[in-house]
């Protein structure tokens, strides 16, 4: 009976997608135009020349020097020179900076009497990421400056070259980044993005495809066309689904382990199997959740409200370990959430194959867990036809 219920639906199913060009461009052409947009907007891989201007009140060699240390940072460009500090505000405001580097007007004389000589720096902390690069380059260039000019001092006086460097910096950092190295964006943001919108559109066509029925008022129709099998009428009406949206996850696949350098087969294997059993997730809670409340707007609702915000609590953007308990456990019921764990492990970080088996056991009980949900919430909308209409 299950065969027959599946096929039957499945046919029934080619042919609407056959005759609706709009389910077929969620299926096909929307995670196209994602991907081409997000490869467009990350194509750099990296954030440079972000602009700042530059107040110099003392217009010294000394401070064009340092000027020319910042600029000479790969994140930071020198786009703007202001006389007043409000004008550089403005600037700020309208967005055309990201940062200030304001140099006191007695700079170079201070330095020349070995005083402590200021600099300041703003930035627009509302963008996080530039403010942070800002920062960091800035910072290291005028550390590196402020070395400098010790040292000169130093060799003046007579003192050793190297030691004078040594005294210089007594304390030298060195900082590795031990997973993506070259802090590439496309790998890191663009690779998380991707899934994030994906499991937005397979919520909703899991929605939508057993939602219709019930929009028409056919789902008796599609059932009884099933022999009744629920199980089966489910399946069926979902398999060109799962299929699309299995080809569009190991598309991504590919193209990010490309981009991150290639992957070992087992942890690729791990992935792949990962991703689609995110994909079958989401698609059954899709199913659940308009089958639940026999009512496709509430259910595509619900969905939104599910999977939409869903990128700010899987811990990409901000720590999860450092959120509150209640976001803790909201990031606990996303599937998307474990996905990002596991492509994270596997595909930055070169983790065990043991280390992974938590977020992967997690995924794959979510596809276990949701199928029967779905299938019970199905037959017992079937047992209650006054509903089937319900906008």
């Amino acid at each position: 009976m299950f065969a027959t219920a599946f096929a039957r639906s499945l046919r029934r199913e080619l042919t609407h997608l056959t005759q609706n060009r709009w389910d077929r461009a969620l299926l096909l052409w929307l995670p196209l135009l994602t991907a081409v947009i997000l490869i467009a907007v990350f194509s750099a891989g990296q954030i440079r020349e972000l602009p700042i201007a530059v107040l110099d009140h003392d217009d010294s060699a000394a401070s064009r020097q340092l000027a020319r240390l910042v600029e000479a940072a790969p994140g930071v460009r020198i786009a703007a020179r202001f006389a007043e500090r409000g004008e550089a505000i403005s600037a700020v405001r309208a967005r055309k900076l990201y940062g200030i580097l304001e140099i006191s007007g007695d700079f170079g004389r201070k330095l020349k009497t070995g005083q402590q000589a200021d600099v300041q720096f703003f930035y627009n902390a509302q963008f996080a990421t530039a403010a942070g690069i800002l920062a960091r380059d800035v910072q290291a260039a005028c550390l590196t400056f402020g070395a400098g000019v010790r040292v000169l001092s130093r060799d003046k006086r007579g003192e050793n070259p190297i030691a004078s460097g040594e005294s210089a910096q007594p304390v030298r950092t060195r900082l590795f980044s031990v997973f993506n190295e070259s802090i590439d964006y496309r790998v890191f943001l663009a690779g998380s993005l991707f899934p994030a919108v994906l499991q937005i559109f397979v919520m909703v066509i899991g929605a939508s495809v057993v939602g219709r029925e019930i929009r028409d008022r056919t789902l008796g129709e599609w059932l009884d066309h099933c022999e009744g099998c629920a199980s089966g009428a489910l399946a069926g009406k979902l398999t060109p689904a799962a299929l699309i949206y299995s080809l569009w996850a190991i598309a991504f696949l590919a193209i990010w382990s490309h981009a991150a350098g290639g992957l070992p087969g087992a942890n690729l294997a791990l992935l792949a199997i990962g991703i689609l059993a995110m994909v079958a997730a989401y698609l059954l809670l899709g199913a659940f959740t308009v089958a639940s409340s026999a009512n496709l707007r509430s259910a595509l609702s619900s969905a939104g409200f599910y999977t939409a915000p869903a990128f700010a609590y899987v811990g990409q953007t901000f720590p999860l370990m450092s959120m509150p308990v209640a976001a803790k456990i909201w990031a606990a019921i996303l599937p998307l959430t474990w996905w990002l764990r596991l492509q994270t492990e596997q595909g930055l970080m070169d983790a065990p194959l043991r280390t992974s088996l938590q977020p992967f056991s997690v995924l794959l009980g979510f596809v276990l867990f949701s199928a029967p949900l779905a299938i019970l919430a199905l037959r017992r909308i079937a047992a209650q036809p006054q509903r089937w209409g319900a906008r």
